[in-house]
């Protein structure tokens, strides 16, 4: 009896690899519901027969053991598919697939090649899954606290969105985030903001030890997927351009983060320019009228969008500071930047040279003092002398300064500086 079987089976199987041909029918890519024209399957050694096509999106379709351009025909004698409801299938399972029916299996694809695989023999069906190659198309950087990410752990928050640079590499940067001491910053890197690509596998923690604001620079290298981050007080990174704008009440401008008087430059570090004060805000202490104005590397886009150039802007050690009488002709520190402090200045024209590597400010009175303030760079220094207020020599310069430099041509310059 034994015998008998394996006889049976091996004549069926053999009938049906004897069968001429099997089909898939269906809308595109499978002939577009026509029963005389569905697509050709190529057999394989088990007898199965297989097709591979391109599906994006949702196709209907069933297996056919011929053609026939009239459809009763085509479902009485060719037919393989559900009866009854149509039937939605997916990838990597067996479907029964039984002779005839009026009906259609549905399909949805994610724009990969797919393996439709059909077993005449045992009347069932596989589609084989396609797994798309992964492609990182965005970083973005979920973590705690919201002082710095708005949103805890959000991989959606596109402000978190981390910038392509030209090597490939991504690169987040925050500025002028609020911490206090025993804050544990943490975060992963998400890609396609999807928490399925994260990295690394566990959260990189940064321990907060003193309470402060913080600039953050978070980095990503997709070729190794290696994580990293640069922490400072604000202010430590320089957010140079090669361009510097005055802000503020100069030049009948008014506070606008897109509207800014542009400085000069031949080195872009040296920055100068002429401006015209009105003194519009009247101080109660001594009845003098100022304006106010601070400095950045960058404009907005529009009149809204401080946020966008708060890390570029440099100003005052302190708001608000007031450039006096005796202060014309000094060089004045400036804070760093991400610290938007202003200076204050009273009614008139100034010439403002702004030295970014030093972070001073120098202002003069359009048209008078500034050639025996300023040193002479065509010249080599043979060497510098600092004397205090009462003109006692120093070792170096410490608060109100005159600086003596001696040329090698034999000739000075003072400049009066406050350090």
């Amino acid at each position: 009896m034994k015998k008998f079987c394996t006889l049976f089976a091996m004549m069926v199987m053999l009938a049906f690899s004897s069968q001429a041909a099997y089909y898939i029918v269906g809308n595109a890519p499978f002939g577009d519901w026509n029963p005389a024209a569905g697509v050709e399957m190529s057999q394989n050694n088990d007898g199965s027969y297989s097709y591979t096509a391109t599906i994006s999106g949702s196709v209907w379709f069933v297996f056919a053991s011929g053609l026939d351009a009239n459809w009763d025909t085509f479902n009485a004698n060719y037919r393989f598919g559900p009866s009854g409801a149509d039937v939605e299938v997916g990838v990597d399972t067996w479907y029964d697939t039984p002779s005839g029916g009026d009906k259609s299996y549905k399909f949805t694809g994610s724009g990969g090649e797919y393996v439709f695989t059909f077993n005449p023999f045992i009347k069932k069906f596989k589609i084989e899954g396609y797994v798309a190659p992964f492609v990182l198309e965005s970083c973005t950087v979920a973590g705690t606290p919201t002082s710095i990410f708005g949103t805890e752990w959000d991989q959606n928050n596109t402000d978190n969105d981390m910038i392509k640079l030209a090597d490939g590499t991504f690169k987040l940067q925050k500025f002028g985030c609020e911490l206090g001491a025993g804050t544990e910053v943490a975060f992963k890197i998400v890609g396609n903001h999807d928490w399925g690509s994260a990295w690394p596998e566990n959260n990189v923690v940064i321990p907060i030890e003193e309470s402060g604001l913080y600039d953050l620079t978070f980095t990503f290298n997709p070729e190794n997927n290696e994580v990293g981050y640069e922490l400072a007080k604000s202010g430590s990174f320089e957010v140079l351009t090669g361009e510097l704008y005055v802000l503020g009440e100069v030049n009948d401008n008014g506070w606008d983060p897109s509207v800014g008087v542009e400085m000069d430059t031949e080195d872009e570090n040296v920055f100068t320019t002429k401006v015209t004060t009105k003194g519009e805000n009247i101080d109660e202490n001594d009845g003098v009228g100022y304006s106010f104005f601070s400095f950045t590397t960058k404009l907005a886009e529009n009149s809204d969008a401080w946020s966008d150039i708060a890390a570029y802007r440099i100003g005052a050690t302190e708001d608000g500071f007031p450039i006096t009488e005796d202060m014309i002709g000094i060089e004045l520190n400036m804070g760093n930047f991400g610290q938007p402090n202003s200076f204050k200045l009273p009614a008139g024209e100034y010439d403002l040279t702004v030295n970014l590597e030093a972070k001073t400010l120098l202002v003069t009175k359009a048209g008078g003092g500034i050639e025996e303030l300023a040193n002479d760079n065509s010249k080599i220094v043979a060497g510098k002398r600092y004397y205090n207020a009462l003109g006692q020599e120093m070792d170096e310069a410490n608060g109100v300064s005159i600086i003596v430099t001696t040329y090698t041509d034999g000739s000075t310059s003072t400049v009066k500086v406050i350090k």
